[in-house]
């Protein structure tokens, strides 16, 4: 069987035709119950996971496909594992084969071309959702070719884990792990920001109207991706940086990321750098002054004159000066443990 997508014929079929809608119930923040079951909520994110709970109700499912009506809409993501779902979120389950991740996951991409049509005022309710045409593989009688879907994202999924594995080899090879002292057995002192880094600065004011589609990557107050908010080409008017921690001054106040890349930075976020530091070092402290997002709000940002005052714990040596060797081995440590584990996961799936 070729496994070419212009190999293959396509139809035009409604989602009702193979699926069946169920919906989810609602369950507000305030009648949570903590728990370790997921709970799947109308996001854009985290496989659509916005809470772990221990609470059960009707929806309670697995091995389903959770489609956004309300919030993020259109937005969908495959749970194999059992979870609840909130009001804002449908779950399609396969009328005609006995559904696996790889039919799902088919399904995921087309029903997601739709988005462009649905929004906030627009939303993709059970009726619209259940007579949405999508376009998908089929066979000559006009009837769906799941064989094709499964074996062409299975063949997909198993060339981006033989990249993967490959890569993670290479990084794994890089990194030289050491037995170290326990956090919890190191000495810690408080320290300015503005003593541990020697360029604290903020970015440039960019409005929307004023970018430019291009590559350079925009990094702005999101508490996502790395805090990348878009892809700009602008190369006037603006500041860039590379190598450096970036902490947001408004919107997911405080949050903070590493940047090995050159990036644009826009007047939301301010740029910290010290050139004697390697990334597992900015990725350690970034977990620190992440922590400065208890202290500010959407009503109390992050200036000038707060960040320049602004402190953080770090592990100390003996003369009480920052253990910035020991902070770099601890992180290499703990990468070279999850590409480990992260390894042997996908070596050991079927």
């Amino acid at each position: 069987m070729s496994l070419s997508l212009k190999d293959v014929e396509w139809h035009e079929f409604f989602i009702e035709d193979f699926a069946v809608i169920k919906s989810g119930v609602r369950l507000t923040k305030a009648d949570m119950s903590s728990g370790f079951k997921p709970f799947i909520g109308a996001t854009d994110s985290n496989n659509g996971i916005t809470n772990f709970v221990s609470d059960t109700n009707r929806s309670e499912d697995a091995n389903v496909l959770g489609v956004n009506y309300n919030g993020s809409v259109v937005e969908n993501f495959y749970h194999p594992y059992t979870a609840i779902f909130s009001d804002d979120v449908k779950r399609l389950s396969l009328k005609q084969v006995d559904g696996n991740k790889y039919h799902y996951l088919s399904l995921k991409s087309a029903i997601l071309m739709q988005k462009g049509k649905y929004q906030y005022g627009y939303k993709f309710n059970e009726k619209r959702l259940s007579r949405q045409k999508v376009m998908l593989p089929s066979l000559n009688q006009g009837e769906l070719n799941w064989q094709f879907m499964e074996n062409y994202t299975k063949t997909l999924l198993d060339r981006k884990k033989a990249k993967y594995v490959e890569f993670c080899r290479k990084e794994l090879a890089k990194l030289k792990p050491q037995n170290i002292v326990k956090l919890e057995n190191k000495e810690w002192h408080e320290f300015f920001l503005k003593d541990i880094f020697k360029i604290v600065q903020r970015g440039k004011r960019l409005t929307k109207a004023n970018q430019i589609e291009g590559h350079h990557p925009y990094v702005s107050s999101t508490s996502l991706n790395n805090g990348v908010n878009d892809f700009i080409g602008n190369e006037d008017g603006i500041r860039i940086f590379s190598n450096c921690l970036t902490v947001a001054n408004s919107g997911s106040v405080g949050a903070s990321f590493y940047q090995p890349y050159k990036f644009v930075a826009s007047d939301h976020v301010t740029h910290l750098q010290n050139d004697q530091f390697d990334r597992f070092i900015y990725l350690f402290i970034a977990t620190l002054t992440n922590r400065l997002s208890d202290k500010y709000n959407f009503n109390r940002e992050i200036n000038d004159k707060r960040i320049s005052r602004d402190k953080v714990m770090l592990p100390v040596k003996e003369d009480h000066r920052p253990d910035f060797e020991y902070m770099g081995q601890y992180m290499m440590n703990l990468e070279y443990l999850k590409r480990k584990q992260y390894l042997d996961y996908i070596q050991s799936e079927k």
